[in-house]
């Protein structure tokens, strides 16, 4: 009885880890937007993952993101930018996460690659800390061909 309560357990956990990751492919040759809003709480870290196999050639990258308070304040948010050459591979990090620290209403965070890479999938994690929530209002990924 045990094993299978720890069985549930770990099923519970994995399906509620794998709800939480949003998935996107590029729209244009070199451009993905996301209009739609995502709820973020201190308890569970947001994944996006960019999908860019369309895109065949070197690039540089802008990754946009904004983000609203809603209620109390996060005393952090943590926005990291990372790419991988296979969706079943590691993730290398692009650049230190962004910081924002609650202060304001709202803000817009820009993450820049100036390296040309070729990297196939982009993933990012929005990591809220303290006992508010925030709203991401919006996303952008931009490929520069070099």
């Amino acid at each position: 009885m045990k094993k299978l309560f720890i069985l549930l357990v770990l099923a519970f956990v994995a399906f509620a880890a794998n709800a939480q990751t949003n998935n996107f492919s590029l729209a244009k040759e070199n451009y993905i937007s996301v209009p739609t809003d995502y709820t973020l709480t201190n308890t569970t870290v947001r994944t996006f993952i960019f999908d860019v196999r369309g895109c065949s050639w070197e690039t540089k990258q802008d990754y946009l993101i904004q983000i609203d308070s809603l209620a109390g304040n996060h005393t952090n948010v943590a926005v990291a930018l990372l790419g991988a050459k296979f969706a079943t591979g590691s993730y290398s990090a692009i650049g230190s996460a962004v910081n924002w620290k609650g202060t304001t209403i709202d803000t817009t965070i820009v993450i820049s690659n100036a390296s040309a890479t070729l990297w196939n999938f982009f993933k990012v994690t929005v990591t809220g800390t303290g006992t508010g929530t925030s709203k991401i209002d919006a996303q952008e990924l931009k490929l520069y061909n070099q």
